[in-house]
């Protein structure tokens, strides 16, 4: 993730020399995107201790005595992302825009062993300003950039001591940032609309209240890939 960052900042570095006007970023446009997307977790007391008994294979469930059952191992989280946005184009500047953006990405993991008795869901979604360059004229290659307000919502499923069902539920607010690099393919007739190919990296600094711990500072990541159609 963060060679990607650095791509996009030489990239972007050289590219506000050339002086061409693309077709595309001289008009308004709205986006409709979807993909992949898988996060990383960085920092925080209680989504580390969550990640950590993922890894290890065992229940979120704790009984008096302070043992967990085995549930096998739980694959990466992973799900899918949708966006949502237009850009403006900045007439001072060529080639760049500036407008609104929302994305969210919702993902999940079931451990091997207990099947949909147990999971972790971790989902989150970022609403700010987000800026589109499109870096030459004659190729629709562009590097993008976001930031705004993030929040994350979580659910650890599990059996309690009664062997039923239970749940466990987090949310938290705080700062999204973000970057990318994509290309955007005009097989129509209508050459204003487009098809985008993105990779995209996120990062979030949340805060989420959590008991017996207070105010707990998330820190995670987000990789996505995904195709959209702007118009």
């Amino acid at each position: 993730m963060k060679i990607l960052f650095i791509a996009i900042a030489v990239i972007c570095s050289s590219s506000f020399c050339v002086f061409s006007q693309n077709d595309i970023a001289s008009k308004k446009r709205v986006y409709f995107s979807t993909g992949f997307v898988t996060p990383q977790f960085y920092g925080g007391s209680e989504l580390m201790q969550s990640y950590k008994l993922r890894q290890n294979g065992e229940s979120y469930y704790q009984n008096a005595m302070g043992n967990r059952s085995a549930v096998g191992s739980y694959s990466q989280n992973t799900g899918f992302t949708l966006g949502i946005g237009f850009y403006v184009p900045l007439p001072k500047v060529k080639n760049l825009s500036v407008g609104l953006i929302v994305n969210s990405g919702q993902t999940g993991s079931t451990p091997s062993e207990s099947g949909a008795a147990e999971g972790y869901f971790f989902n989150f979604l970022n609403f700010g300003i987000g800026t589109q360059y499109y870096l030459f004229d004659q190729t629709n290659l562009y590097i993008k950039g976001e930031i705004g307000m993030g929040s994350v919502w979580t659910k650890n499923r599990f059996l309690n001591e009664e062997g039923k069902q239970d749940f466990l539920h987090h949310f938290g607010i705080g700062l999204e940032t973000g970057g990318g690099i994509g290309y955007t393919l005009t097989p129509f007739k209508n050459k204003k609309v487009g098809i985008n190919l993105e990779v995209n990296c996120q990062y979030y600094s949340t805060s989420v209240e959590v008991s017996g711990i207070g105010n707990d500072q998330w820190k995670f990541g987000a990789l996505n890939l995904s195709t959209g159609v702007q118009f």
